[in-house]
């Protein structure tokens, strides 16, 4: 957490905000959380697009300028009218004048990056889900001669961007895999089923804002509601809602994956 879908909702909400604006001042209250550059190196570059690469948020500012964030496990983008309005757990601040926008991390496990000339903070990320290019034979392509289990093969960011374990739990039970399944054992038919399944899933998180079980929160604070929806992640001994098994869990790479056995093959 946070994933695809969380990342996604919070860039829509930050895009509608920010872009056009201006910044006037920033804060940094741990420096540890700037990895590269300096957070003060966009005072008073313009916001131009705000974008999503995998799980990463990309801003595109002014004079080439570009700054990065990676949210890890309990970072988030809050947007406020009121400068006086603090969040708790505040890491960094940008202003837009009267508005500002604040970095929260309880763990203080993600990261912001500023840099030019084509830097990136990441050394490869795969397909995105979203891309046109995403199919079912991209996908065997990508998994052919592949011996790890579908599950961590869905994890690697190298392979697809932005997949975490919830939507991975969720999309492997809705196309009827299990997880432990070595990914170049899957033929077209199955991965036709899993990619339709991870497009549908991420889609109807994103619309309902991500999914929210401890400490992510949109830019405008309220809980994300895609939890509501899950059918498997974190049911644990509960019925599956297809054949009323029991839902059972096993460790894989020291996550937690759920499945049905009698739904998944």
């Amino acid at each position: 957490m946070p994933e695809l879908p969380e990342v996604e909702s919070i860039c829509r909400m930050l895009r509608a905000r920010i872009v056009g604006r201006t910044v006037s001042a920033v804060n940094v209250s741990l420096p540890r959380i700037i990895r590269r550059g300096r957070l003060s190196d966009i005072v008073g570059f313009k916001i131009e697009r705000v974008f999503r690469r995998g799980k990463f948020i990309c801003f595109n500012l002014s004079g080439g300028l570009m700054m990065f964030a990676h949210l890890r496990m309990t970072g988030t983008f809050l947007w406020r009218d009121d400068l006086t309005e603090r969040p708790s757990h505040l890491r960094a601040e940008v202003e837009f004048g009267d508005h500002c926008l604040f970095y929260r991390d309880i763990r203080t496990l993600g990261g912001i990056w500023v840099a030019k000339d084509g830097f990136t903070p990441w050394k490869r990320l795969g397909i995105d889900p979203f891309d046109a290019g995403f199919s079912a034979r991209e996908l065997q392509s990508r998994f052919q001669g592949r011996r790890i289990a579908v599950k961590q093969a869905l994890l690697d960011q190298s392979i697809v961007a932005g997949i975490g374990n919830i939507y991975a739990s969720e999309a492997l039970f809705e196309a009827g895999i299990h997880p432990a399944r070595t990914a170049g054992s899957l033929g077209l038919q199955e991965l036709k089923r899993l990619r339709n399944a991870m497009i549908d899933i991420l889609s109807a998180a994103v619309e309902s804002g991500g999914t929210t079980f401890r400490d992510f929160r949109l830019s405008d604070g309220r809980d994300g509601a895609f939890q509501d929806f899950l059918k498997i992640y974190a049911k644990e001994g509960e019925p599956c809602p297809g054949c009323s098994g029991l839902i059972k869990r096993l460790v894989q790479g020291g996550r937690s994956t759920y499945y049905c056995p009698g739904c998944q093959h």
